[in-house]
């Protein structure tokens, strides 16, 4: 049994709809939709919230689909090393425009 057909299962079991199974998840509807039809996989937080969700092992979630097992690349550096401008590119602009803003406050401050 593949991913999505498992996901599709055990939704229907609880008969819920994709539109509550979505909203739980915080993904759209039509995310829950291309899992159920193997078009595209949940990421793995997802699957881990899927299980939880499911009160199923994750093992028994995703053990028989063969294109996901192999899908998964687990690495042996967990603490992956992130530059100034990884960081930046990925998260740090609203601490820019927050440091500004800051700045901006102390020096109102200082000259007021």
């Amino acid at each position: 049994m593949i991913l999505g057909q498992r996901i599709k299962e055990e939704r229907e079991k609880r008969q819920w709809t994709q539109d509550y199974l979505a909203e739980t998840l915080n993904v759209s509807r039509q995310a829950i939709s291309k899992w159920e039809v193997g078009s595209t996989y949940p990421d793995i937080d997802r699957l881990v919230q899927i299980s939880n969700l499911f009160d199923i092992t994750l093992d028994s979630l995703i053990k028989g689909d063969d294109s996901l097992k192999k899908s998964i690349v687990i690495t042996k550096n967990a603490k992956a090393q992130t530059n100034v401008w990884e960081f930046m590119r990925s998260n740090g602009w609203m601490m820019v425009i927050a440091i500004i803003y800051l700045v901006t406050k102390m020096i109102i401050a200082v000259f007021s």
